[in-house]
């Protein structure tokens, strides 16, 4: 527990209950509760997103949820912009009374102005930029626009200020586009069961994919790999999660005849657990994730995974042996399957150490221990910094 407490503030564009927006709504909102919980004072500013809709919420209201104070705003622009004129002014106010101001993510308002609106009050911000600066998004979606706002101001806003890596993967692709020295890098916490839902069952092997369904994910490879290989009888494909209605019924059309796949929408809590405790394997075959919450989530279920080498938390499965790291090739996703398939003493070993694995390295109250390790070291330089000016 801390010797002396912080007063945090979180920007973020959205907050929960916006679990639309999947895996960072639920690491934020489990670091703040964990900070909370050995002492330190948690604000969120934040934005009414939920998606196509907004939270029902008191736009500028302060709101306690689960021990943080949570102020919502309204904002002006919709995703993935989510300009916020309100949440801007009360940065430009009140930043200066925090100790720690942590931005999380990049390439919206939100982010953009919070660490603009501290520049101007001479406030040096901490930048989590959630997998932003990648080759795969500066390649995806108003590219001309992120290249040119990178190299207008993008670069010297992000390399002025401090920034947190989740993973190694996550700062060697920064690197690429920023000449920055001091950085962390400490895993996301998660607010992980303590115990296993289900039990897996013999027969086919069951692959399940949980996710907000994007083409980041590509899941598209998965079913096509899937589609090619036939023989439904031996694999079967649980699909939690939502997205975009074009692009869900596009996919949904794509595997209409596939008699071994089953779109289970939004599940969430003790469903989602269960699931994943009863499939086989978790199959994450994204483009890019800074790291991966459902891969811990997955294996907190003694379900191992197959992953592509572009998820953060490779690192951590193959040092443990708890799965498959693949590239993105059709023909090396089902090489894999038919292996595990022939050979499937290495799957059962892997199921039987996941869940010791996971509590043994991503134990909550240890994981917090490092995140005040960063901020009163990034609270201290600032003070020792200010006392010699």
């Amino acid at each position: 527990m801390a010797t002396e407490n912080l007063n945090i503030l979180f920007i973020i564009p959205s907050y929960k209950p916006a679990y639309v927006y999947g895996g960072p709504i639920r690491s934020v909102s489990a670091l703040c509760e964990a900070l909370v919980e050995v002492g330190h004072n948690v604000n969120v500013f934040t934005t009414t997103a939920n998606g196509e809709t907004e939270l029902d919420v008191i736009p500028g209201n302060e709101y306690n949820i689960d021990g943080v104070n949570v102020t919502y705003f309204k904002r002006q622009t919709k995703d993935h912009s989510n300009l916020s004129a309100g949440l801007f002014q009360k940065v430009l106010g009140n930043c200066q009374r925090f100790d720690i101001i942590h931005i999380q993510s990049w390439w919206n308002f939100v982010a953009v102005f919070s660490v603009i609106a501290c520049k101007l009050k001479s406030v040096q911000p901490l930048i989590s930029p959630r997998g932003s600066l990648i080759p795969y998004t500066f390649g995806y979606r108003n590219v001309f626009l992120k290249k040119w706002l990178h190299k207008l101001i993008g670069k010297r806003l992000l390399e002025n200020s401090i920034l947190h890596f989740t993973s190694n993967k996550e700062k060697e692709d920064a690197d690429k586009y920023l000449n920055k020295e001091r950085s962390f890098i400490i895993p996301n916490i998660l607010s992980l069961p303590d115990r296993i839902y289900g039990k897996k069952q013999d027969g086919c092997l069951r692959l399940v994919f949980v996710g907000r369904i994007d083409p980041k994910k590509n899941l598209e490879l998965v079913l096509k790999a899937l589609k090619s290989r036939g023989n439904y009888n031996r694999i079967s494909l649980d699909i939690i999660g939502d997205g975009d209605k074009n692009y869900v019924n596009k996919l949904k059309q794509f595997s209409g005849e596939m008699t071994n796949v089953t779109w289970r929408g939004m599940l969430d809590g003790e469903l989602k657990f269960k699931l994943l405790s009863e499939s086989d394997l978790l199959v994450l075959l994204s483009h890019n994730e800074n790291y991966g919450n459902v891969v811990l989530e997955a294996l907190c279920q003694g379900t191992p995974v197959i992953i592509s080498k572009y998820v953060g938390a490779g690192e951590y499965v193959k040092k443990n042996k708890l799965g498959w790291v693949i590239d993105l090739s059709e023909s090396e996703f089902v090489e894999t399957l038919n292996g595990i398939l022939s050979q499937d003493s290495e799957l059962k070993e892997m199921q039987h150490r996941a869940e010791d694995c996971i509590k043994r390295d991503f134990e909550r109250g240890r994981q917090v221990l490092e995140y005040e390790k960063m901020y009163f070291e990034i609270r201290n330089t600032h003070i020792k910094h200010d006392k010699k000016k």
